[in-house]
């Protein structure tokens, strides 16, 4: 970005994506920050084929019998042949009544039918196409089996987290999603007390002087959170207007004033999107031990698609990360801060997800870094060669990291519902493969929507419920069940 003057100068290499493998990580767990709460993991449960206990049967289907029997009679009758002439006896007694039943109705609905042309009787509603046979055919139809009705969350909503450790080191953990009525939702948990608290984001700017701006039908999401000692505890949630100007909400305070959320101006910027275009956002940090960091957000602009990235020390110039010729239109979008390659000790480096299109109808998920010098440059493919459908809404980037921001784990929703990715593997350094993401625990899921935090902590919507996992440490492929977040 153009303003990163005060940054340390890039250390010589850059991480290179490496060869591709199918090497499993080791089995010791990666070293975890210790001020994040750790998730017991759900052990496998092996479950074998099913075992339905009945009569024995030969090898030719027929039961067996430990001696030969009698056969059995009732009222000197073989035994089935008495049941056969019990239930047609039955049958004829039933139709008996039945028709008795049926003449009476008949006539006493003739001596009270209206007599003039009405709609009860030859083209009216109660017979030939009115209210009463809809609610008979929606009955035979099978209401009881179709689906639940949606009423929680916005069938199309995307979905947003971040986390933020507060200066006594709790963790709180931040989820954004549009609820059914489309209004912006703000779930919130500390560890402190292990609670969850909502807040109608849509509502509490209403009642400010700067209510929520009117959003699109279904509108990206981007959050991040700072925390820089005392000096700095906010969050930010970005969200584009059906216009596509980015909006920018922020709690300025979360220590003291949590729920206070208003609108920041972007320093008087007017930043806007193209149509269609996804966001991500990050907080990036510098070297410097008096300098908190800039917030960033990432967009396709609305001139030719390019992907710019701004920046809240000049918001006015984005920063181009990936030139239009080399991203696809409406492609979903993700970024997180990085370690600085060759050096542990700074999170200063940015990495983004995009997909290219190539001529084909398939594309390829790549990844672009920025570094020191305000230089932004393309650093590989991500997922191998596994070719991804073109962009849609259901297609869906994002990127968490492990073992203090040394391994990056990449992750895509795909249109089928499954999820797919890579992640780092720093003792073997190789990436290694995650055709699909295992989701132990839980229920089972159907995502429409995914996010990450910072912190090794996912989330998707599934059957109208947000559900919270963890990646394990030891098998990043593996994500852990914790709870329902939502509602």
């Amino acid at each position: 970005m153009d303003v990163y003057s005060d940054l340390e100068v890039a250390p010589a290499g850059r991480v290179v994506l490496q060869q591709y493998g199918r090497t499993h990580p080791e089995t010791e767990s990666p070293k975890r920050d210790s001020t994040l709460p750790e998730v017991v993991p759900v052990e496998y449960k092996a479950y074998g084929k099913e075992v339905v206990t009945g009569d024995r049967l030969s090898p030719s289907g027929q039961p067996l019998s430990s001696g030969t029997q009698a056969p059995q009679r009732k009222c000197g009758l073989p035994v089935r042949i008495f049941y056969v002439i019990s239930a047609v006896v039955i049958l004829v007694i039933i139709g008996a009544i039945s028709g008795g039943v049926a003449g009476g109705l008949s006539a006493s609905n003739s001596r009270h039918a209206p007599t003039s042309d009405g709609n009860m009787t030859s083209g009216g509603n109660m017979t030939s196409g009115g209210n009463m046979t809809d609610k008979v055919n929606a009955t035979s139809n099978g209401n009881l089996t179709s689906p639940p009705r949606i009423t929680n969350i916005l069938p199309v909503s995307k979905l947003s987290s971040t986390n933020w450790t507060d200066p006594n080191g709790f963790v709180h953990r931040f989820v954004f999603f549009q609820d059914a009525s489309a209004a912006i939702i703000a779930r919130r948990w500390e560890s402190q007390n292990r609670t969850w608290t909502t807040n109608n984001l849509t509502d509490i700017l209403r009642q400010s002087s700067t209510p929520l701006n009117t959003l699109t039908p279904v509108t990206p999401l981007a959050s991040a959170a700072c925390h820089f000692s005392t000096l700095v505890n906010e969050i930010h949630l970005w969200y584009l207007t059906p216009d596509n100007t980015i909006i920018d909400i922020a709690v300025s305070n979360l220590v003291t004033d949590p729920e206070n959320w208003q609108h920041s101006s972007f320093g008087g910027s007017n930043l806007v999107a193209s149509q269609g275009s996804q966001l991500a956002a990050a907080w990036t940090r510098c070297w410097a031990n008096d300098c908190a960091g800039w917030w960033t957000v990432a967009f396709q602009r609305m001139s030719d698609g390019a992907i710019s990235v701004a920046n809240a020390s000049d918001f006015s110039h984005p920063s181009v990360a990936v030139e239009s010729g080399g991203v696809a239109w409406n492609s979903s979008l993700a970024m997180i801060p990085e370690l600085q390659p060759n050096d542990g000790s700074y999170v200063t480096r940015l990495t983004l997800l995009s997909e290219s299109l190539p001529p084909l109808s398939s594309g390829m998920a790549q990844k672009a870094s920025y570094e020191a010098e305000a230089v932004w440059f393309s650093d590989g493919q991500i997922f191998g060669n596994r070719s991804l459908p073109a962009p849609s809404p259901t297609l869906q980037f994002s990127i968490t990291r492990l073992d203090h921001f040394a391994a990056i784990v990449f992750l895509a929703l795909l249109p089928n519902s499954t999820v797919t990715g890579d992640y780092w593997h720093r003792a073997l350094e190789k990436w290694i493969e995650m055709p699909s993401v295992e989701f132990r625990g839980g229920p089972s899921v159907n995502f429409s929507a995914i996010a990450t935090s910072e912190e090794a902590i996912f989330y998707g919507i599934s059957a109208d419920e947000i559900l919270q996992y963890a990646v394990d440490a030891q098998d990043p492929s593996t994500f852990n069940f914790m709870e329902k977040v939502y509602p």
